[in-house]
C-alpha cells in the first residue's frame, strides 16, 4: 500500500489514517491489535481494529465533536488510562481539524489541569483521572458519537495537528507543537525502511512516538499490536505470543526487559529492538542483541538481532540520529551515530560558534520535523533557537568521521575542582567496569563552589547482599584510574524511584532529595 499512499497529494499526519482507509480497498482485514479490550460506543467489545472498521468509528465521533460544537483549531485535552483511545481521538479530532492534546495518564492532575488550561484546550476527554470540577470546560468521559455526516478539514502543511508534552525531567512539562507537515515528514523519508511484517508497540499511546511508529507501520501494511503492560515479565510474555519481528518502546522498557533471565522466553521471532528517546546503555544492548534471529548484510539468515538506538526528544516528530548495533558491531562509547540525512545537527560552544570536532557543546538541529515551537509560549521557543537551529537540551560532540556522542543533558553536567565531568559519560563507564551495577545516576548534591561539590551515585543493584563499602571503593578506583573525580556517596535506589512519565531518570529530584549530604 506503501507506494500508492505517497503518491496521494496533501498526504500528512492530520489525513493519514482516513487516507489510508480509502486507499486499502481490502482495509477489512485487522492490522491493529489490542493488548485489552476498547467497550465500542455502542456497546460491543473490540480487541483488534483494520482501517476500514477504524475509519468508521472515527467517522461517527468527528461527526460527535462537531455536533458539539468543536472545530477546526480547537484544542481539546485528552487524559486517559493507557489504551487506544488515544489513537481514536486523535484521528477523529484530526478529520475536523480540530487539536488533539495528549497528556500522559501518569500526570499528576494538578499539573494537568495547570498544563491543560496552559494550551487554552476548549474541552477535556477524561475518564476520571481528572475530576469534572478541576476545570470549567465541557468534560467526555466517553467518546462523543453521531450517526450523521461532518464537514472533513483540508490540512495546509503549517496547520497543527498534535500538542503533546515533554518528559518533564527539568520541570513542569512543555507543551510542544506538530504540524501536518513536519510530523509526517520522517515517516515518508524512512517508507522503504524495513520494519517487518509484525510489530510489538510497547510506546506509551499518549506520545507523539506512538503515533509515528503507528503511521509507519500502517503505510507498510504491517499488523500491529499496541500493548500496554510493558513490565518486564508481562512484555516478553507478549513477545512469545505475539511473535513480533519488530519490538519498539522507550529506554526503561528495554531496561526493565532486561532484569528478567531471558534464556527462559522464546524471542525467535524478534530480528529487531526499536528505542526511542535517550540513548541507551550498552550492557543493556549488549545483552538484546544475542536474542532473536535477522538477515545480515548480505540477505544470510544470522543468529542474534539488531538493536536500533534511535535518539531523539520530545521536541522531534521523528528521531534524530540512529546508531544500529548487531552481535558483530562494538561502536559503544554513547556514540549516538550520525543524524537522518534530511538532520543539519551542529555542536555550539558558550558563544553561540560551532564547536571543533571532539569538543563538547550544545547539540542543536535543523529539520522539517522539529517541532514548530512551543503552544503559548514563544519566548521560550525562541530561547531554544540558536542561528536557525534547535537547541536539543544535550551535550554532545562529534568525531572526525560525522559521527556524534551524547555525554550528558544541559542541566545535568557538574562543574568541579577537576573542570566539567558529565553525568552520563561517568554512568556509561560505571556500568561498564562494574558488573553488579545494574543501572546507575550520577548527581550533585546541591548548589556549592566548583570545590565544595559533593558526589552521589545511585545504584540500581539487582542482586542482594553486595557489599557498599567494596562496591564504592572500587567505583572510585575506576574513576581515579582515568583522573575523575571520585564518589563521595553511594546510594541503593529501586528502580522506579526518580523516574519520569516516560521512563527517564529525574536527576532534578535526585538533587533535591540529596541536598543533606
Amino acid at each position: 500500500m506503501a507506494d500508492e499512499l505517497m503518491l496521494v497529494d496533501g498526504l500528512g499526519a492530520g489525513n493519514f489514517f482516513r487516507t489510508a482507509a480509502a486507499v486499502d480497498r481490502t482495509a477489512a482485514a485487522s492490522v491493529i491489535e489490542l493488548d485489552k479490550e476498547y467497550r465500542h460506543p455502542e456497546g460491543h467489545a473490540v480487541r483488534e481494529f483494520g482501517l476500514a472498521e477504524l475509519d468508521e468509528l472515527t467517522d461517527r465521533v468527528a461527526a460527535g465533536y462537531q455536533r458539539d460544537g468543536i472545530g477546526a483549531k480547537d484544542p481539546v485535552a485528552v487524559f486517559l488510562d493507557e489504551s487506544v483511545r488515544y489513537l481514536i481521538h486523535y484521528i477523529a479530532l484530526t478529520k475536523i481539524g480540530a487539536i488533539p492534546v495528549f497528556l500522559n495518564s501518569g500526570l499528576r492532575p494538578d499539573i494537568a489541569a495547570a498544563f491543560i488550561s496552559r494550551v487554552g484546550a476548549v474541552a477535556v476527554v477524561s475518564d476520571g483521572r481528572l475530576e469534572r470540577t478541576a476545570l470549567d470546560l465541557p468534560y467526555y468521559d466517553a467518546e462523543p458519537y453521531a450517526d450523521g455526516p461532518y464537514t472533513a478539514f483540508t490540512h495546509a502543511d503549517d496547520d497543527p495537528v498534535l500538542i503533546a508534552h515533554t518528559s518533564g525531567t527539568t520541570g513542569v512539562p512543555k507543551a510542544v507543537q506538530f504540524n501536518h507537515l513536519g510530523f509526517f515528514f520522517g515517516i515518508r523519508q524512512q517508507i522503504g525502511a524495513d520494519l517487518g511484517r509484525r510489530v510489538l508497540s510497547a510506546l506509551p499511546q499518549s506520545h507523539a512516538s506512538a503515533i509515528s511508529v503507528l503511521m509507519s507501520c500502517v503505510a507498510r501494511g504491517s499488523r500491529v499490536l499496541l500493548i500496554t503492560a510493558r513490565e518486564g515479565e508481562q512484555l516478553a510474555c507478549g513477545i512469545e505470543e505475539f511473535r513480533p519481528e519488530l519490538v519498539a518502546a522507550f529506554p526503561k522498557v528495554f531496561v526493565d526487559l532486561c532484569r528478567l533471565d531471558l534464556d527462559r522466553y522464546d524471542f525467535g521471532s524478534v530480528a529487531r529492538w526499536m528505542s526511542t528517546g535517550d540513548a541507551n546503555h550498552e550492557r543493556h544492548i549488549r545483552k538484546l542483541v544475542q536474542l532473536g534471529n535477522h538477515r545480515d548484510r548480505s540477505g544470510q539468515p544470522a543468529p542474534g538481532s539488531l538493536f536500533i538506538d534511535n535518539f531523539g526528544s520530545s521536541e522531534f516528530g521523528f528521531a534524530m540520529f540512529r546508531n544500529v548495533h548487531s552481535p558483530t558491531t562494538n561502536r559503544y562509547g554513547r556514540c549516538i551515530g550520525r543524524p537522518f540525512d534530511w538532520i543539519d545537527a551542529q555542536v555550539f560552544d558558550d558563544k553561540d560558534e560551532p564547536a571543533a570536532h571532539g569538543t563538547v557543546g550544545r547539540l542543536a538541529l535543523k529539520s522539517p520535523t522539529v517541532t514548530a515551537g512551543y503552544w503559548n509560549d514563544s519566548l521560550l521557543s525562541e530561547k531554544n533557537r540558536v542561528r536557525g537551529y534547535w537547541l536539543t537540551g544535550d551535550l554532545a560532540y562529534r568525531d572526525e568521521e560525522g559521527r556524534f556522542y551524547h555525554v550528558d543533558r544541559t542541566t545535568d553536567s557538574i562543574d568541579t575542582a577537576h573542570g566539567t565531568i558529565y553525568s552520563c559519560e561517568i554512568e556509561e563507564l560505571i556500568m561498564r567496569q562494574i558488573p553488579e551495577v545494574f543501572d546507575c545516576s550520577l548527581v550533585h548534591s546541591r548548589p556549592a563552589p566548583k570545590a565544595a561539590q559533593r558526589l552521589v551515585l545511585t545504584v540500581d543493584l539487582p542482586s542482594a547482599g553486595s557489599d557498599l563499602a567494596d562496591l564504592h571503593s572500587r567505583i572510585n578506583a575506576v574513576l581515579a584510574q582515568r583522573e575523575l573525580p571520585v564518589i563521595d556517596r553511594l546510594v541503593v535506589k529501586a528502580p522506579d524511584e526518580h523516574i519520569g512519565l516516560t521512563g527517564k531518570a529525574l536527576k532534578r529530584t535526585m538533587r533535591d532529595a540529596y541536598q543533606s549530604v
